[in-house]
Formats: C-alpha cells, sequence, structure tokens
C-alpha cells in the first residue's frame, strides 16, 4: 500500500509539472504570435521613430504584465497622449480633406481635437459597417483594408446597384454638414439624423477610426459657446458663404432674378 501511495504521488505530481511545460509552452507560443503581430502592424503603419518606441516600451511592459495585447485593444489602452499621436499620425491627413474641414475649421487646435476623438474600430472581412437607410451617427475614416459602398437605384422598373471601392477614405461627410446646419435645439436629437443612401460593406479586414456624431456635436457646440452670440454669426455666415458658392458654381439663366433674390437669401439666414 505505501509503495501504491508513493506512486500515485508521483505520478500525479509528474501529471502537474507536464501540464505546467504544456500550459508554458502553449503561453510562450500566444505571446510570439502576438509580439509578432504587433511588430507587423508597428511596421506597416511606418510610426516615426518617437511614435514606435513609445508604442513598443508600452506593449514589452503590458507582455511583462502578463496582459495579452492585440491590435484591437492596443490604441485604446494607449497613455492619452500616445493615442492621441497615433490617431493624429493615421488620420490626420484624411480629416483635412473632408470639405467641411477644408471651410470651416481653420483653427489647428480645433482640428487637433476633432482628431483626437476619434474611436479606432475594427472589423473582419465580408461584413457590413453601416447599410442603406441607416442613420449616420459616424464618419468612418478607413486607415486599412478595403471596403466596398453599394448604391441601389431604380431605372423604369428594374432594381440596379453599384459598387465603388474604398481604401484609405472616408465616408460619411453628410454628417459633417449636417452638424453645421443644425440649429442649436437639434444639435443633442440623435433622433434626427440623416440617413445613408449607400451601404457600406468590407472586403477585407478592415481598420477605421470612426467620428461619432455625438462627439463632433460636442466639440462644434463648445467651439460656438466659446465665441459667445458671435459663434451663432458665424454659422450664419458660413451658411451664406455656402449658398453664395452653389449660386456661382450653378448660376441661374437669368442673373437679373438672381441678383434680386439675394438680400432675401441673407434674411432668411
Amino acid at each position: 500500500m505505501g509503495n501504491l501511495q508513493m506512486y500515485m504521488q508521483w505520478t500525479a505530481t509528474k501529471s502537474v509539472k507536464n501540464w505546467d511545460k504544456v500550459r508554458k509552452k502553449m503561453k510562450s507560443s500566444k505571446r510570439q504570435k502576438q509580439q509578432k503581430t504587433m511588430r507587423s502592424w508597428i511596421s506597416q503603419r511606418g510610426f516615426d521613430g518617437t511614435i514606435k518606441r513609445e508604442i513598443i516600451r508600452n506593449i514589452d511592459q503590458r507582455f511583462e504584465e502578463d496582459e495579452d495585447v492585440y491590435v484591437e485593444n492596443l490604441i485604446p489602452d494607449l497613455p492619452p497622449d500616445l493615442q492621441n499621436n497615433v490617431k493624429r499620425y493615421l488620420c490626420l491627413d484624411l480629416l483635412k480633406n473632408l470639405k467641411f474641414v477644408k471651410d470651416n475649421v481653420k483653427q489647428e487646435q480645433l482640428l487637433l481635437k476633432i482628431c483626437d476623438s476619434l474611436k479606432p474600430k475594427f472589423y473582419k472581412e465580408h461584413c457590413y459597417i453601416v447599410q442603406e437607410g441607416d442613420p449616420i451617427d459616424a464618419v468612418f475614416f478607413i486607415t486599412e483594408g478595403t471596403v466596398w459602398t453599394c448604391t441601389s437605384s431604380s431605372n423604369g422598373g428594374e432594381d440596379s446597384q453599384h459598387a465603388e471601392r474604398l481604401e484609405k477614405n472616408f465616408f460619411g461627410e453628410e454628417l459633417l454638414e449636417w452638424v453645421m446646419k443644425s440649429s442649436s435645439a437639434d444639435m443633442y436629437n440623435l433622433s434626427k439624423l440623416p440617413v445613408h443612401s449607400k451601404t457600406l460593406k468590407t472586403h477585407t479586414k478592415v481598420e477605421a477610426f470612426a467620428l461619432m456624431a455625438s462627439d463632433l456635436k460636442q466639440i462644434w457646440h463648445s467651439k460656438l459657446s466659446r465665441l459667445g452670440p458671435g459663434g451663432l454669426q458665424y454659422q450664419a455666415a458660413s451658411r451664406v458663404q455656402r449658398i453664395w458658392h452653389r449660386h456661382r458654381d450653378h448660376p441661374k439663366p437669368d442673373d437679373a432674378v438672381v441678383e434680386s433674390k439675394e438680400p432675401s437669401i441673407l434674411q432668411r439666414v
């Protein structure tokens, strides 16, 4: 009986040791895979030296604390300043290409604040990001991967669809124009959002950043509030400018009639 008990104890101890070895080997393999994925992600994004070093240092620290690190949870868990630097590096040029930004955002600090509010999003291949008819509650900046925009139309009773490929581009710019046109009463009423006229679907795995409607409205409202009563005048002046540009680009045949109506446009604004 004594020999049997010793044998059973030895077997149990050996099983535990073997399991520990297997577990450590699995953990080591998992960690190596994560490290390889993160090195590849950093290399593909082409970060400059300072940002790259800070990201690697943050990843190493989290590995030392026995945390799992994936691309999906990397950016949100970075220190705020580093997180903003990553967003600016990846998205600022795309943001500057928006017509809304070119026409209305002249202050560098305001532009950076908008960029810093972006939310990282990751999507699998062949999945819908938004569908036609959904509320436009975000502008999406595609920083990696390929998406398709699909539009449905009806011509003579026959339905047809048109698809367009997007890479490193943006989608949902109509939201920005809506914010500009919204009254102060509509600013925080998400039930009055415009709707998408197109469907956005991933073709490959996609990395994107979303400018949420609530964040944009808060930033824009804060900007107008700091300007005081002049903020409303600025908004009205911007609206007049847009009307004037539309009139200039698409003049009516009878210029005299247009000129006679110009004061009434200003009065309506």
